[in-house]
C-alpha cells in the first residue's frame, strides 16, 4: 500500500470512530441522566439535598412516590447529536420540581349517590333502584377559591455532581474509542 492510501485509510477509520463515539456519548449521557433522576426519587432528595417532608403523617410511602406515576413519567424527550433533553409530560411535574403556589378557583359540584342496579332493591322506584346503604339523593356543594403552597422538591436540573458524572462518562467513552 502506498503512503497516501495508508493516510486515507487512517482518516477513514478515525472518522468511523468519531461517529461511533458520538453515538456512544449520546447513549451514555441518556443513561446517566435517567439513572441520576431515578436515584433522586429513591433518595427523596436532589443530590443529597433532602426534600421537604409532607405535612400529613397518615401516608407512609416516600414523598412523590404514592403511585410512582411521576417517577415513571421521566423520559428522554429528545435526543440528537449534541443534545439530550430529559423531562416529563406529566402536568404536575413542574410544580413539584420547582415549587410554587397552586391557585384553585371556586366551583360547584353535584354528587350523585350510588343506587342498587340488580335484584329486589334494583327494581324499586320504577327501576331506578334504592339508594345503597349510607347514601342519599344527589346534593350540590360549593367550594370556595383557595391556594396550595407547594414546596420545591427538585428531581430534574443541573447540579455540579451531575456535570461531574457526565464529564466522567464522556471521558470514558473517548478513552475506550481512542486508545
Amino acid at each position: 500500500m502506498s503512503n497516501s492510501q495508508n493516510i486515507n485509510l487512517f482518516f477513514k477509520e478515525f472518522q468511523n470512530r468519531i461517529i461511533e463515539a458520538e453515538t456512544d456519548v449520546r447513549l451514555t449521557v441518556e443513561g446517566i441522566l435517567l439513572e441520576t433522576t431515578l436515584d433522586n426519587f429513591q433518595n427523596s432528595g436532589f443530590f443529597g439535598e433532602k426534600w421537604v417532608p409532607r405535612k400529613s403523617k397518615k401516608k407512609t410511602h416516600k414523598v412523590l412516590l404514592d403511585t410512582e406515576a411521576l417517577r415513571d413519567s421521566i423520559k428522554i424527550l429528545r435526543s440528537q447529536p449534541g443534545l439530550v433533553i430529559i423531562g416529563s409530560q406529566s402536568h404536575y411535574a413542574s410544580i413539584h420540581n420547582n415549587g410554587g403556589i397552586i391557585q384553585r378557583t371556586a366551583r360547584s359540584e353535584t354528587f350523585v349517590r350510588n343506587r342498587h342496579k340488580k335484584g329486589k332493591l334494583g327494581e324499586m322506584f320504577g327501576g331506578k333502584g334504592a339508594y345503597a346503604k349510607g347514601t342519599s339523593a344527589g346534593r350540590g356543594m360549593t367550594i370556595k377559591a383557595y391556594s396550595i403552597s407547594m414546596p420545591r422538591r427538585q428531581f430534574l436540573g443541573s447540579h455540579p455532581k451531575l456535570i461531574g458524572k457526565l464529564e466522567q462518562g464522556i471521558r470514558e467513552v473517548f478513552t475506550s474509542k481512542f486508545k
